[in-house]
């Protein structure tokens, strides 16, 4: 009985860790959420940001800027531009839940071995089952910036950002 409570109490805490996993983390490769960087050159890189189903579309464009932000200051410039941009939003229409029962009448086939001989016995078996799901509708943003990373005073024309500016401010959002 206490076995079954702290397996109980351990599947609620490791379910509460998962939803509360931060938006805001590297990715592993392009395609999974959070921040992921392709270098183009030596000041120029392609910084995407994939948001989960919980993302709105505002935060994954202030998100890339925030990657963009600290890329710069790590490879060490002080401002970039954004050279391009683009945004993609991905909706699945998955309905908000099915239900589905079944039936299926079929043989059940038994076999009783002895001593000296095995006897099989036949006998009618019905089974239901019933089906569960609850896949709610997703909408995915995921925001690319190509930037180009440059030293000294920030140009006065253009898509030009201050990028430690621009990290001390996006950064108390993330």
């Amino acid at each position: 009985m206490i076995y079954s409570r702290m397996i109980f109490v351990a599947t609620i805490l490791s379910l509460g860790a998962c939803a509360s996993t931060p938006d805001y983390v590297a990715a592993d490769n392009a395609s999974d959420y959070g921040h992921y960087t392709r270098k183009i050159s030596d000041d120029r890189y392609r910084v995407n940001y994939n948001g989960r189903r919980s993302t709105d579309l505002q935060d994954a464009r202030d998100y890339a800027m925030l990657r963009a932000a600290e890329l710069t200051l790590n490879k060490g410039y002080d401002w970039f531009q954004i050279v391009d941009r683009e945004t993609s939003t991905i909706e699945s229409r998955e309905p908000e839940m099915q239900i589905g029962f079944g039936y299926e009448q079929a043989r059940h086939v038994e076999t009783r071995c002895g001593v000296l001989s095995c006897t099989q016995y036949s006998r009618p078996a019905r089974y239901t089952n019933m089906q569960l799901d609850n896949r709610r509708p997703e909408t995915r943003h995921s925001h690319s910036i190509e930037i180009q990373m440059g030293k000294g005073k920030v140009p006065e024309n253009g898509n030009y950002y201050d990028a430690k500016a621009v990290a001390e401010s996006m950064g108390e959002t993330a």
